[in-house]
């Protein structure tokens, strides 16, 4: 029997073993997926839908100089808005001339679910609804 063939074999297996060790060490964890609930995903495509086809609204939008939330420039808009927000949740809606927010700071220790529309582009005017659970 070849021993030194028995011994790098060994020697290649033991490699082996440590390699794929620290691979799945190093390797960062799967994060987990954090899907939009369905009926908040179609509550929020309703409220935009809408917004978006309503005239009155559009025009609400189209006309205002102050950023922020919705109900410091439309108020019909956050009413709107308000009256369709599912079980649950909180809302936030604003009308902004950036894809960034423009109002004030968002609750960070909770899940956001956030979505918009461009409603102008000159100049340009988004308006996003956030939900997110009470």
């Amino acid at each position: 029997m070849n021993k030194k063939g028995f011994v790098r074999t060994l020697e290649a297996v033991i490699a082996v073993v440590i390699v794929l060790g620290i691979m799945l060490v190093l390797t960062p964890a799967k994060q987990p997926e954090t899907d939009i609930p369905a009926n908040l995903k179609q509550s929020q495509a309703f409220i935009l839908n809408h917004i978006a086809t309503n005239e009155n609204f559009r025009n609400c939008i189209m006309d205002t100089t102050v950023y922020g939330e919705c109900r410091a420039s439309c108020a019909a808009i956050d009413g709107f808005v308000g009256n369709n927000v599912p079980k649950g949740y909180d809302y936030r809606c604003e009308i902004c001339s950036s894809a960034s927010t423009c109002s004030n700071p968002l609750p960070l220790d909770k899940s956001l679910y956030t979505d918009s529309r461009f409603i102008a582009t000159d100049p340009a005017k988004v308006i996003r609804v956030v939900f997110w659970e009470k």
